[in-house]
């Protein structure tokens, strides 16, 4: 499903708020009102969404982050039922019951209650065509970050309302060839005062998808469509002169193949100094070819400058170039000699400063079958990718440092959750270690869960005492989640020094039965160049260095920037992991230069192993232990 980021909208009658609300307390978002109907429900501890409408909490970041939410963003969020925790400053965009959308922030909590500010955007419903969303076909970068663009020769789609009266098949490139015009609807791309029209692959009313002539002149241009004789507003588009975009799936692993055409999977892993071929879009224009028509001829554009990197290390490109169908490309690479293994090692091809969006795929470093230090067996992911709904359970041991504005708060946790969800995705944000991933809020997979009920406490055990889980802080239910009492973990509970933690559910309860299992969590772990990092140059990457923590296990490096560009408020976050032996990790600057400038944070996470659990009633169950430091930072 393609990533969304909306184009701004016509808005009428914005419905804005500071209510007030006591626990047990509704609030209609779509009109104000408070009482016992409504979208969101105050219970005491956390605002819980409606049936029918839905939320997604951004955390506790602020009223600059509410600020700079706007129409055009908040409904990209992928909306669920779960509860809003009721903590100063946290702030959240919304779905109502009726379908509109909108942001609020908390901005006091006092003996139970809750005062907010909230705005909710209503929208009229455009007449004529109106386009929303222009992204490439297969990388779907979203419009306004740094490493947006769409090349001549790429196969892109345009998403909106009445792009078109009817549905059509996909569209054959055999003789005589994609047509400009197709059921009264065509696409006309400007910059300066060149005009082209794109050959077409499909219709329907909210999308649109088209090959950019290779003709196309690069800088600013604009797109208009045209739907039996109605223009659509003419909607802002960059065209560089080359833009990748890789063809992925299930969450962040590319559709790359072998030498024999077979895709790249766990049990079929490539290995150092494979050929591979990845698939995709925006290689660059071919003069030799009219995007058009089927075969297109297979030219090596050595002239269009174009890096590979595998696992941060660059790899040797053999060809890049079209794939025989008009606007779907090529480039085949060599795996280098000296790159990282594992399931998910990290791949991004470079033209000039444009990065294409990231992908994964498994290396082994002989046979065929990959393995990560810190990640789900190959043969459990095979099992768990044929299902529609996974039962999981996690428990988890936590310390976290956080510093912002030179202040620092610790907090310890201790938590266990278990749940139906559906969407398995495999890969999500999990990379091998020594490679890192890129992912941003547009390209987040909805995900429907319902909780599952693990018995009526989790008793904890370790060298600080024994604690009970429940599913209850302050006589407040919150089904599936299990924490320490009170919502606070004790003092002196999880001590510097590490040790071993056990968690059992005596009995078990009405979904999954009894477990026994413990864990060791990794003693003090710190971040030792810490304090000379305040700002990172995307151009230049960014050395971490570390000691501490407990031999054998993994360092995950992460951050994020957040900035407005345009109209639109855009979050893009990476993470990358190494083995604490290695002592420092630098942050490559392909990874960075996928950043939009602005204010983020820095991260790093020292993270125990993490075991599997059986259980009756699970597919799966995974304890883990971390201890990390984050900090505010600026990307420049």
């Amino acid at each position: 499903m393609a990533a969304l980021c909306l184009l701004p909208l016509l808005s009428y009658a914005d419905v804005s708020g500071t209510p007030t609300l006591t626990s047990g307390t509704l609030i209609n978002l779509d009109t104000g009102a408070t009482g016992t109907s409504g979208d969101l429900l105050w219970n005491g501890t956390a605002l819980v969404p409606q049936t029918g409408a839905g939320a997604f909490s951004l955390g506790a970041v602020g009223s600059a982050t509410y600020g700079s939410l706007t129409q055009s963003t908040v409904n990209i969020f992928p909306f669920t039922s779960s509860p809003i925790t009721g903590a100063l400053n946290t702030v959240a965009a919304y779905k109502t019951k009726t379908g509109n959308f909108g942001k609020l922030l908390i901005t006091a909590v006092t003996a139970g209650s809750v005062t907010l500010q909230f705005t909710t955007f209503v929208t009229a419903a455009p007449t004529g065509p109106n386009i929303t969303v222009i992204q490439n076909n297969y990388g779907q970068v979203p419009q306004g970050l740094p490493n947006f663009g769409i090349a001549p020769s790429t196969l892109f789609f345009i998403q909106g309302t009445g792009l078109a009266n009817t549905t059509t098949d996909l569209q054959s490139s055999a003789a005589p060839g994609l047509q400009t015009t197709l059921s009264g609807v065509s696409v006309k791309v400007t910059v300066g005062g060149t005009s082209v029209q794109c050959p077409l692959y499909y219709l329907s009313p909210t999308q649109i998808d088209a090959v950019l002539p290779g003709n196309t002149p690069t800088g600013t241009g604009s797109v208009v469509v045209t739907n039996n004789g109605a223009n659509s507003p003419a909607v802002s588009i960059n065209i560089v002169q080359s833009a990748f975009g890789i063809l992925f799936y299930n969450g962040s692993l590319g559709a790359a193949y072998d030498g024999n055409n077979a895709l790249l999977t766990t049990t079929n892993a490539a290995n150092p100094n494979q050929t591979i071929v990845l698939w995709g879009s925006g290689v660059g224009a071919d003069p030799n070819d009219d995007d058009k028509v089927y075969p297109q001829k297979q030219d090596n554009l050595t002239s269009i400058p174009m890096q590979a990197f595998v696992g941060g290390v660059e790899a040797t490109i053999l060809y890049r170039g079209r794939s025989q169908y008009p606007g779907v490309d090529q480039v085949v690479l060599t795996i280098p000699g000296g790159v990282p293994t594992g399931c998910n090692v990290g791949v991004t091809v470079v033209s000039g400063s444009i990065v294409s969006n990231s992908v994964t795929i498994p290396i082994a470093a002989s046979g065929r079958t990959c393995s990560d230090t810190n990640g789900l067996p190959p043969d459990l992911i095979g099992i768990l990718t044929g299902k529609t709904n996974i039962r999981e359970g996690v428990l988890a041991v936590g310390r976290t440092t956080s510093i912002t504005n030179g202040n620092t708060t610790s907090t310890n946790t201790v938590v266990g959750s278990f749940q139906t969800a559906s969407n398995f995705n495999a890969s999500g944000t999990a990379v091998s270690a020594g490679s890192c991933l890129v992912t941003n809020t547009f390209q987040t997979v909805s995900v429907t869960t319902s909780p599952l009920d693990a018995g009526s406490g989790i008793n904890v055990t370790g060298p600080g005492g024994s604690i009970t889980l429940t599913q209850t802080i302050s006589g407040q239910s919150f089904p599936g989640t299990y924490f320490p009492p009170g919502g606070t973990v004790p003092a002196g509970f999880i001590p510097t020094t590490g040790g071993s933690f056990t968690f059992d559910n005596s009995s078990g309860g009405k979904d999954v039965g009894h477990f026994n299992v413990s864990m060791t969590m990794p003693p003090a772990f710190v971040w030792t160049n810490q304090p000379q990092i305040s700002s990172v140059a995307r151009t230049q990457g960014v050395n971490v260095t570390w000691s501490g923590g407990a031999p054998g296990t993994t360092v995950i490096i992460s951050g994020g920037s957040t900035a407005t560009v345009g109209s639109k408020s855009v979050t893009v976050t990476f993470t990358c992991q190494a083995p604490i032996s290695a002592g420092q990790f630098t942050v490559p600057v392909p990874v960075l230069l996928a950043l939009p400038a602005g204010t983020g944070t820095l991260s790093l996470s020292d993270s125990a192993n993490f075991q599997l659990f059986s259980a009756s009633g699970l597919d799966y169950g995974i304890v883990a232990g971390s201890d990390s430091t984050s900090k505010g930072v600026t990307y420049n």
